[in-house]
């Protein structure tokens, strides 16, 4: 009777992490979890050994373990709000479920759940979408429901694939807007493969797991459509009877079945096999073996039927830091995956051992994929963890040479800002010196963080893992490049676009592109301008008039004022000799005060025309800033000169009022000499 065990069996990826996250936080406090951590009564029951205390109803005080199945929002929310330390180690599958229900519905969905609505993890999936989602658990019940113009499907991450894509099918021929949303486990749909495979292949199918999970009945559903299978939670279950006239046995394991009862339930079929043998002789000659799926092992003195070491089955292979295998992603989380690596054995690739720059696995990584990792070590709970940045290091290695030695540019995004430059995701973490950065002096590099550059391969030493790279190389070059197509096209007189990149006390320097031009501070406006930032920015681009070309220096001359209007073109025939304007003191002198009419429009107030008295200092009556009334005494357009004078406006405002005053006397109430001699001689 030869026993062989499926490819993969027992626990799954998430449900060994959550009893690993379970034990450790039980070694430090006593641990409350929300119902059974997993659906296994045996397991269950050495968790509570070693301090997990299972609770049906929220604890007010202390550590509170969220189970593999998850829970709806307002678990989180009493959790939170009566101050207990939440341990979560939901599925990521279930997550995924719980997310992609709860955005269907707020879009608008109807949300069809296939899956056993008793069941805690569908019923906490229907949460998250305010118990809006329907649960079926067939094809009949969907029939039955009016569906709506929108509808999205989804499954319990233990549903069995066929009556997803049943479901999937029917919906299909609908003329609605359909969303499929797989959240069936890959460690599930790849347990439940394996298991058909073996049931084709033996006489009988045990299936190992409680009787209250659900993957595990569907572990026995799937295997019982091709052979005669038993549903055994630990080995006291088995019966003799069973194994009679049969010669191949399959064994696999539900995802919350642990190695230790998986192991049991062997050791007795063990046991089972020399009573077993003695009935089969005649139909077979086969020697007594525990096998994997892949090859028979030969009974030797080492494996005798009593001394089966399930780790013998399950890890065949003896991995050591620094093998280079080529496994199959069988799990994908958002921080790590799980890599069937050969021999039974799984892998464990953290995010931080994928790449060097921040990724979601979920987006970069697919079940059923092959990838090339590198073993680095078991670590303390004896998961062997891998890398990929590590198996590819010397064919990165090798790139990178080819790419020195061409002088090729590489594009490559910025990891990390550190001491003396930046830190580069080329494969390989490569350092770009402070200086090698860009063509100017850069005080801040924090917004430099998650920047692509373009890079050369300065200095490449494989064995120390060194690369040390410039992009101020690549833009010297372009911009060389550049300053010569430049240099060869632009002439005074035309107009340019280009970025304000420099600012002076006496002007800005603007990037035509190859060269920088100067655009002095005289040539920002027709108005005084005391700084060019009052104008201009940093960064800002602008439209530029060409002045003057010196190829020869390679200086070029610009100018803004020459592309706006010229006010004093305007100032003859908007302003009149002898009317009065209002205007701002914009500058004080020791001969006067200018006065500006309008922006680029200017006026001179000498000091003699300040005021009707004399004055020592023109401070003592005007401050820049004040406005002031002035008459305009002359204007020179040629010379760009308009002469002010507010005691002229004074004298003309008063005379206007004394003509005006003069003008509202009543001649009636004048006295006269006529008037005087008729009064005397009527006396």
């Amino acid at each position: 009777m030869e026993i062989i065990v499926a490819e993969h069996a027992g626990f799954c990826f998430g449900v060994e992490k959550a009893i690993q996250a379970a034990e450790k936080a039980a070694r430090r406090e006593p641990v409350f979890s929300l119902g059974p951590l997993l659906h296994n009564k045996q397991e269950t029951a050495r968790l509570k050994k070693l301090g997990i205390i299972e609770k049906d109803e929220l604890m007010e005080k202390g550590a509170v373990l969220i189970r593999t199945h998850g829970v709806g929002p307002q678990t989180y929310e009493l959790l939170e709000k009566q101050g207990s330390k939440i341990i979560d180690v939901t599925c990521p599958h279930v997550k995924k479920a719980q997310k992609v229900a709860r955005e269907a519905a707020e879009q608008g969905y109807q949300v069809f759940i296939l899956g056993d609505h008793q069941h805690v993890e569908v019923q906490g999936i229907v949460a998250w979408t305010e118990n809006k989602a329907i649960v079926i658990n067939s094809l009949e019940e969907l029939k039955k429901i009016k569906l709506k113009d929108k509808v999205a499907l989804l499954a319990q991450t233990t549903e069995k694939e066929t009556n997803f894509n049943e479901l999937v099918a029917y919906l299909q021929t609908q003329p609605l807007d359909l969303k499929i949303l797989p959240t069936i486990c890959s460690a599930t749909r790849i347990r439940q493969k394996a298991a058909v495979k073996l049931a084709k292949q033996v006489d009988l199918m045990i299936v190992i797991g409680g009787r209250h999970s659900s993957n595990t009945k569907k572990l026995k559903e799937v295997c019982q459509k091709y052979v005669t299978t038993y549903q055994v939670e630990q080995a006291d279950e088995l019966q003799l009877k069973w194994f009679q006239n049969k010669f191949k046995i399959g064994v696999t394991a539900g995802a919350s079945t642990p190695d230790w009862i998986i192991k049991e339930v062997i050791e007795q079929m063990e046991e089972y096999k020399m009573d077993v043998q003695e009935e089969n002789m005649e139909e077979s000659s086969k020697q007594n073996n525990v096998v994997t799926e892949e090859a028979v092992l030969p009974q030797t003195e080492e494996t005798t039927p009593n001394s089966i070491d399930l780790g013998e089955q399950i890890n065949i292979q003896t991995f050591r830091p620094g093998d280079l295998i080529t496994g199959t992603i069988v799990q994908v989380a958002s921080d790590e995956a799980l890599i069937d690596i050969g021999g039974k054995s799984e892998g464990i690739l953290p995010v931080t051992e994928f790449s060097n720059t921040k990724v979601d696995l979920c987006d970069v990584l697919e079940v059923g994929e092959e990838i090339t990792v590198e073993v680095v070590k078991k670590d303390e709970e004896g998961n062997i963890i891998l890398s990929r940045k590590r198996a590819h290091f010397n064919e990165i290695m090798e790139h990178l040479a080819q790419v020195k030695k061409a002088n090729e540019i590489i594009e490559a995004p910025v990891i990390e800002i550190v001491k003396g430059g930046l830190l580069v995701d080329v494969g390989v973490k490569g350092f770009v010196p402070a200086s090698q950065v860009e063509l100017f002096f850069v005080k801040d590099f924090s917004e430099y963080l998650q920047k692509v550059l373009r890079l050369r391969i300065l200095e490449l030493e494989p064995e120390k893992g060194k690369v040390v790279l410039s992009q101020r190389i690549v833009l010297a070059e372009e911009r060389e490049k550049q300053k010569a197509a430049l240099l060869k096209d632009i002439e005074a007189g035309q107009t340019r676009k280009g970025v304000v990149k420099r600012l002076t006390n006496f002007g800005a320097f603007v990037d035509l592109g190859g060269l920088d031009g100067l655009l002095h501070v005289s040539e920002l406006g027709w108005q005084r301008v005391d700084h060019p930032s009052d104008v201009v920015q940093e960064g800002q681009e602008i439209e530029v008039y060409v002045l003057s070309v010196d190829r020869d220096k390679e200086k070029i001359s610009l100018s803004l004022k020459e592309l706006l209007p010229d006010p004093w073109q305007e100032a003859i025939k908007k302003y009149e000799v002898n009317s009065i304007i209002t205007g701002k003191v914009v500058r004080i002198v020791s001969f006067g005060a200018f006065v500006e009419l309008e922006p680029g429009l200017d006026g001179l107030v000498h000091i003699s025309k300040i005021s009707k008295q004399r004055i020592d200092t023109v401070s003592d009556v005007l401050e820049v800033g004040q406005e002031i009334q002035a008459k305009i005494m002359s204007i020179d357009v040629e010379r760009k000169r308009i002469s002010l004078s507010i005691k002229d406006a004074l004298i003309d405002e008063e005379e206007a009022k004394y003509a005006s005053y003069l003008g509202h006397q009543d001649t009636q109430d004048l006295v006269t000499i006529g008037d005087l001699i008729k009064e005397n001689q009527g006396e």
